[in-house]
């Protein structure tokens, strides 16, 4: 395996610049996720590291040699793609070696590491079928087994899960990390599935709008987002924003939101000393506190601020139950307990943790202290 560098790139389309400037250094061994919406030029960056797309300005190095110029299939690396891309007249066993035939290799040994690879993925019993014999899980299969077997510097995935149901992403992701686990190999994994980002990632770049928003591992994007755009594109539900104006008290620093309980609004202090060294310079500017739904909690027995709100909503999840409260005039999402959505209604009590709170700042939406 190998280490990927990339330096200052820059892709323009005549004067339609798609990515400005993205430098991203990939550890070798190391599993990097390109997260973004549709457009961001996540997959553009993914195709002018496989050689598909050419760089207009800067440098893409893998193993420390520099590819801009080098065709594709000289830069030792695999690919793999959204649709499969499988061949319907070969056998899953043909599929696989195609590309190892296409470099010479012997039949004996060629034979010999596609087993190897078939064992690795769970397949071999299916190397004499079809791929319209094969479930779209399978194909997906052979899909990476075509690309395992040929044992490159670095792997590249275009979505490769999209096309698949739930069931079967849940599946597959589990079978990449295992992966990605047992070959310690280098992988680069284009995805707008948050999910998929946070479970496979050693680190996570967020993309928008042809630049990197932040580059940083899971727990750190998830819990110290660089910005709005990325801490409310990362969580499932999304980050609540709230609008808030800091001020001194007799309490320490606080901020006043309007929570509506029983029928009618009130005003609430939020208690922000926790923030206040990094608050001192901010007082009376507009600002945005940002917090989770898990950090809404339905009870009075956790750490931090209990709260009467309003439950409009409740939403079922499985798991836990999402309860709707209105704070601000808006919508905020907070975790009630579990199962019992048919016993959430009317006023209850919240715990806030205030502590875990981000705060942005108001005009650039980018997180004080970031």
């Amino acid at each position: 395996m190998a280490s990927l560098t990339i330096n200052n790139a820059v892709k323009r389309y005549g004067q339609v610049e798609v990515l400005k400037g993205v430098s991203i250094d990939l550890r070798d061994g190391e599993f990097l996720v390109l997260l973004g919406a549709s457009g961001c030029g996540k997959s553009t960056l993914l195709n002018m590291i496989a050689g598909l797309e050419s760089v207009t300005e800067g440098e893409i190095s893998i193993g420390g040699r520099v590819v801009n110029d080098v065709h594709p299939k000289d830069r030792d690396i695999a690919m793999v793609f959204q649709s499969y891309a499988l061949y319907p007249t070969m056998t899953v066993a043909q599929n696989i070696a195609f590309g190892l035939e296409m470099r010479g290799m012997p039949k004996a040994e060629r034979q010999q590491r596609v087993l190897e690879v078939a064992k690795l993925l769970q397949m071999d019993h299916l190397l004499d079928r079809k791929p319209s014999q094969l479930s779209g899980g399978q194909r997906q299969r052979v899909a990476m087994g075509r690309a395992l077997v040929r044992d490159p510097e670095v792997f590249l995935f275009d979505e490769p899960l999209s096309n698949l149901d739930a069931k079967l992403r849940l599946e597959m992701r589990t079978e990449i990390k295992r992966l990605h686990k047992r070959l310690n190999a280098t992988m680069v994994y284009v995805t707008h599935d948050q999910i998929e980002a946070l479970t496979l990632a050693d680190r996570i770049a967020i993309l928008k709008d042809g630049e990197v928003q932040q580059l940083a591992s899971p727990a750190e994007i998830y819990e110290q987002p660089a910005n709005m755009f990325v801490a409310g594109l990362v969580g499932s539900p999304p980050m609540n924003f709230i609008d808030i104006v800091p001020q001194h008290s007799d309490q320490g620093v606080v901020a006043e939101i309007i929570v509506r309980a029983d029928g009618q609004e009130h005003p609430l202090l939020l208690d922000l000393s926790a923030h206040a060294a990094r608050l001192e310079t901010r007082m009376g500017q507009k600002l945005v506190l940002g917090l989770r739904p898990e950090m809404i909690t339905q009870g009075s027995d956790g750490s931090g601020q209990v709260v009467a709100a309003e439950i409009d909503v409740t939403e079922a999840t499985g798991a836990d139950t999402l309860c709707v409260l209105t704070w601000n005039g808006k919508e905020v999402l907070a975790r009630g307990t579990s199962g019992y959505a048919r016993l959430l209604e009317g006023t209850m009590e919240f715990c806030i943790d205030l502590d875990r709170a981000v705060l942005f700042d108001g005009q650039s939406g980018v997180r004080l202290g970031a």
